[in-house]
């Protein structure tokens, strides 16, 4: 398994990952699947990962936006902001997605910020057991809603 940056010819494994993880999903969940332009939203912006298996199938995928960037939604100041993490079911519980995680402090770091900001839905309980394995906090003064519902945010200090 290796982790590395996603490309263009990614695009449609990284909308299908993102579809499957987060397309009704819990109460909380997007009603319809991602489009191919709203990989290219993200990636203008952020640093997007992706873990791939020995025989090319991308089946894990994280996005980092650094610090200042358009896109974040919960990243205040000096914050990069870690977004849509996805593992695919076939390849969850392998350590993926803590490994994608871990991938972003250390872009975070060279980057040179001074956190990772995160958000989550109240359903993404495993989602939260593994930030908060991780190190990350939660700070509710900063959760908020949007039109899906209840964001909650969870930080980093690096």
């Amino acid at each position: 398994m290796k982790i590395r940056e996603a490309g263009e010819a990614d695009a449609e494994a990284v909308t299908a990952l993102w579809t499957e993880a987060y397309s009704g999903a819990g109460p909380e969940g997007r009603k319809e699947p991602y489009a191919l332009r709203e990989y290219f939203a993200v990636a203008v912006n952020a640093a997007v990962s992706v873990a791939e298996e020995e025989g090319g199938e991308v089946v894990a995928v994280v996005a980092l936006l650094p610090p200042g960037a358009a896109g974040r939604a919960v990243a205040g100041p000096g914050e990069a902001e870690l977004a849509r993490l996805a593992v695919a079911g076939t390849a969850q519980r392998r350590g993926l997605g803590r490994r994608l995680v871990e991938h972003c402090r250390t872009q975070a770091k060279a980057l040179g910020a001074e956190a990772i900001a995160l958000y989550s839905r109240r359903h993404q309980t495993d989602a939260h057991r593994l930030y908060e394995s991780l190190g990350y906090r939660r700070v509710p003064e900063r959760d908020e809603d949007d039109d899906l519902g209840r964001r909650l945010v969870f930080r980093l200090d690096l």
